[in-house]
């Protein structure tokens, strides 16, 4: 009897030491944007992760030590792997911020490589904003002109 309870007990330390391990490693995680990058502020960056959470995240512009600065998306997809493109808000420029992604129940969260908004970028006209077209003035925005007659 005493040898059948000693092999018993001998083979449990092996059978778990054959068994799978189980995954390491953080459930969120943001490969992009990358270490040291620059990105303009009011520009479009890619954002790509690692979700093992199985739950939609939210995504957040960070700065700092994670104090929070604008929400870019909300309910993002639930999907294992992802990629989207956000916009940067017109932010202070400075280095250290970073894109968090953050379970929808507030659990897990997964931070990007600190990169650096820099001033918005001008460009060749054809990628501004177009001006707006100065405002009309004298009889046709009034009702009446000051000479006493209808605008026609």
């Amino acid at each position: 009897m005493r040898r059948t309870g000693f092999l018993a007990l001998a083979t449990v330390p092996l059978v778990l030491a054959l068994a799978p391990a189980a995954a390491s490693g953080p459930a969120l995680t943001v490969s992009a944007p990358t270490a040291g990058s620059v990105h303009p502020s009011g520009s479009t960056t890619l954002v790509t992760w690692h979700n093992g959470t199985g739950r939609e995240v939210d995504m957040w512009l960070v700065h700092g030590t994670g104090v929070r600065v604008a929400q870019l998306a909300a309910k993002v997809s639930a999907a294992a792997s992802g990629e989207k493109a956000a916009v940067l808000p017109d932010v202070r420029e400075d280095k250290g911020y970073a894109i968090e992604l953050v379970a929808r129940d507030g659990g897990e969260r997964g931070r990007s490589p600190s990169f650096t908004v820099s001033k918005a970028a001008q460009g060749p006209p054809s990628h501004r904003r177009p001006a707006l077209p100065p405002r009309p003035t004298g009889c046709l925005t009034l009702p009446v002109c000051p000479g006493g007659s209808g605008a026609r």
